[in-house]
């Protein structure tokens, strides 16, 4: 395995010896990654008929969903000169490049080459790689040999409404969205009190960690012995149940979230968010109503990571700013104001940071098992008994 050269950022804040920051192929952090299903799009967004670019981990590929309904993934360039395949059209579940109509099925294989001698097609493929859908999103394993088992995460088994929301793109490092997930104590300060965080401000939470066997279980203790449990599977992947969005605090309660951070490229990430509302008959038609209205108000209202980069510009006083998506909104801002790639070097972390802590010492540990070529954890599927909790 050729692990490639560490980027100036890493080295300016390499206290674990490894670049935990980057997920580029061939890093340690890289070949991390790819032991996972990775969420790489959201499954509306993708047309049956329709082939589309998308860009992970600092690599291409194609994206395109078959005439029967399911998801494939393949390398952005054809191998015969090159071109890009997503230029080219869905025939059935296969793909035609548009530069000389070479045909390939959902495995990679090449099955049609219009201008070539018979025989030559089955000595051509194109990679392809695992594609499944959960929870409204299309996840794709992207690594070496069988994928894991799937789904990657098992959801609530409990009646109510389970919806996608906005993909937001975020111009930072996907692990400083990750590492603010553990962050607890962050929500009585970054989201301010008296808004739809003041019942996660009351006190402020004593934070622990612990490692499973699928990723870290964290906790926030507070004075009167109410504990919130928050779940971060391994890679990158947070469930936690959450405020509701501005608007829909009388109708469904909290939801639970399924949030995952995934990377583009060491600059830049995504946020693919899942929602579980325990709403049902009535109250149900009253959440989707209101739903309806928020999303009204979000669909006039700027981009968050337009707001976001504004605020972080100069060009708003931060405790003025308001915006159907608020929350989202001021962590973006904080995140990305860190810098593209933090410099963790600088930090001075304390006691509210140990969830942080404890994911940063699993992360360099596996980091440098690869790195020296020996065999990292093996990673197992989560339980369904352990869910997050609100704890207040």
């Amino acid at each position: 395995m050729k692990i490639a050269k560490k980027s100036a950022a890493a080295k300016r804040g390499a206290r674990a010896g490894v670049d935990i920051a980057t997920t580029k192929p061939g890093t340690p952090g890289g070949v991390f990654m790819r032991q996972f299903w990775i969420c790489a799009h959201r499954s509306e967004d993708l047309t049956a008929g329709r082939a589309k670019p998308i860009k992970i981990m600092s690599e291409n590929f194609t994206l395109y969903r078959g005439a029967s309904g399911k998801a494939h993934c393949i390398d952005s360039a054809c191998p015969h000169r090159l071109a890009q395949m997503h230029l080219g059209w869905v025939e059935g579940d296969d793909i035609r490049c548009v530069y000389h109509g070479w045909k390939f099925d959902g495995s990679g294989q090449c099955v049609e080459q219009p201008a070539e001698e018979a025989g030559f097609a089955r000595k051509v493929r194109i990679r392809a790689y695992p594609c499944e859908e959960y929870l409204g999103m299309i996840w794709v394993y992207f690594g070496e040999g069988a994928p894991p088992g799937f789904p990657p995460f098992p959801r609530r088994e409990t009646p109510g409404l389970v919806q996608t929301w906005n993909v937001e793109q975020v111009p930072c490092n996907y692990l400083q969205s990750f590492e603010n997930s553990m962050d607890e104590v962050h929500v009585a300060f970054t989201h301010a009190p008296g808004g739809s965080h003041a019942n996660l401000s009351r006190d402020l939470p004593i934070i622990s960690a612990r490692e499973e066997d699928w990723g870290l279980l964290r906790f926030g203790a507070r004075a009167t012995g109410k504990v919130r449990q928050t779940l971060h599977y391994a890679p990158n992947v947070t469930r936690v149940i959450v405020p509701p969005v501005a608007g829909m605090e009388g109708v469904g309660g909290w939801p639970e979230i399924y949030f995952s951070f995934t990377p583009v490229d060491d600059e830049n990430h995504v946020w693919f968010i899942t929602s579980h509302v325990e709403v049902e008959g009535e109250a149900l038609e009253a959440y989707r109503a209101q739903r309806e209205k928020y999303e009204r108000q979000l669909a006039g209202a700027k981009t968050s990571v337009a707001l976001a980069n504004e605020l972080m510009a100069g060009e708003h006083y931060y405790a003025d700013v308001r915006h159907p998506d608020l929350a989202i909104v001021q962590d973006i801002a904080v995140q990305a104001g860190q810098g593209r790639i933090a410099d963790r070097g600088r930090e001075r972390l304390g006691r509210s940071d140990a969830g942080i802590i404890a994911w940063r010492k699993i992360l360099t540990r596996e980091l440098k098992l690869i790195a020296a070529g020996k065999k990292p954890k093996a990673w197992k599927s989560p339980p369904a008994e352990v869910v997050p909790t609100l704890g207040f």
